[in-house]
């Protein structure tokens, strides 16, 4: 097949080259998914126009992933807009449908991402559908193509451009030849440390088990969480999970120090000319954090606020100068809110389902994955590990019980 590609090329993000170098089942299936909820009948026509502007604006949604591993941006892409009538289907029906509408992406020849509209809705509205590949965008970038999306369908200018996604990942690749002896040796030393703490953790594992949770915390201390005014001086949400994780992690290792894999959003640590917050692309990045049980709740909270604030350049330098095969095998991933999420108008419903997003044929070599999100008022963790079960259940005992106990504490 011919592909009308550009002539520049550019490298990974360590978390893409992370994600190719993974033996997993369904790389094609490895994606974002979500609908935008329009108050009124979608212009199929109207939203095809938005859509090759969009494309246009954000040239990742362009992106190719051939095998030489590097990366190139065609001059322009196929977009095909699927339709569906809910009316009369099931939940379980719907929930097909958007699965195969997102299943079978392919990286080498840049088909990355699917749109839809459904339609049939009682009270007149209808969605677009939008799934993308990992490869190409991140849960930040939702909110920036709601945004454009919407503006390119209604006939208005974008918000202001920001750094190609190409320039970020040149920064990075640099930010490896100039990182400071300081920023080497103390990454240097948390490889060094993590070792007993994973040899623990891995007596604890059996790879013949897969068990998932899903956290529930009491309504008066997830309204004590989301009431947190945000700041550089005060506590945070991510803070109190994490105090709270620590003291559930000596529940089940016995240990007051565990090591964990952190991943954050990106998008910082690298100085650019311009900002890359209006970007659309994947940008996470990951780090090894020591989470530490003080003597005290207000202590703990303390001691890890403290570690993860001295972590040189957000901890992007991390991946840039060792990549992420060997991570601590606890990965913890919280988001507070995504923008759009909470609109009147062309909204994301992140309460109806879009489909299968990430094929569970798909592991990455966790003994536990916890990943959060807050939305609609609510906050929502999930527990995957291949730890024995009784290890499992006590973990997500223990985890809610101990952010309880320390949000409690620190809010209430």
């Amino acid at each position: 097949m011919s592909i009308n590609r550009s002539s520049e090329t550019f490298g990974y993000l360590p978390i893409q080259e992370w994600f190719m170098k993974r033996k997993i089942k369904a790389r094609h299936h490895f994606n974002h998914s979500f609908l935008i909820c329009v108050n009124e009948p979608i212009d199929k026509s109207g939203l095809q126009r938005a859509l090759e502007k969009l494309s246009r604006r954000h040239g990742m949604l362009r992106a190719c992933y051939p095998s030489e591993g590097v990366c190139f941006l065609k001059e322009s892409t196929d977009i095909e807009i699927k339709e569906l009538d809910i009316s009369g289907k099931c939940d379980a029906e719907i929930f097909r449908e958007l699965t195969g509408w997102q299943n079978h992406f392919d990286p080498e020849s840049g088909y990355l991402w699917q749109c839809g509209i459904l339609r049939g809705y009682c009270d007149g509205s209808e969605r677009i559908y939008m799934a993308f590949h990992h490869m190409i965008i991140d849960a930040a970038s939702w909110s920036i193509i709601r945004e454009d999306l919407k503006a390119f369908y209604e006939g208005r200018h974008t918000a202001h451009r920001s750094a190609d996604y190409r320039e970020w990942v040149e920064a990075v690749k640099a930010y490896s030849c100039t990182a400071t002896d300081e920023e080497r040796r103390w990454w240097e030393e948390s490889v060094a440390q993590q070792e007993e703490s994973q040899r623990l953790w891995q007596n604890l594992a059996d790879e013949r088990e897969l068990h998932y949770s899903r956290i529930e915390l009491s309504a008066p201390i997830v309204a004590a969480l989301l009431d947190i005014k945000q700041g550089a001086d005060s506590v945070n949400i991510s803070d109190l999970l994490l105090a709270g994780l620590a003291y559930a992690l000596l529940e089940v290792s016995g240990s007051r120090e565990n090591w964990i894999t952190l991943e954050k959003q990106g998008r910082e640590g690298v100085t650019l000319p311009v900002d890359v917050n209006r970007t659309v692309g994947w940008f996470t990045t990951l780090f090894p954090v020591c989470l530490t049980v003080g003597s005290t709740i207000e202590e703990t909270v303390h001691c890890n606020r403290e570690r993860i604030g001295k972590i040189p350049g957000k901890g992007t330098g991390y991946g840039a100068l060792y990549g992420y095969e060997q991570m601590p095998h606890t990965l913890f991933n919280y988001i507070e809110q995504l923008p759009g999420t909470d609109e009147s108008c062309w909204q994301i419903r992140m309460s109806e389902a879009s489909g299968e997003s990430m094929s569970p044929d798909n592991r990455f070599g966790n003994i536990v994955d916890i990943n959060g999100l807050g939305r609609e008022g609510r906050i929502g963790l999930g527990v995957e590990s291949c730890l024995k079960r009784e290890s499992h259940l006590l973990l997500c005992d223990a985890f809610r019980r101990d952010l309880e106990r320390v949000a409690g504490r620190i809010l209430l």
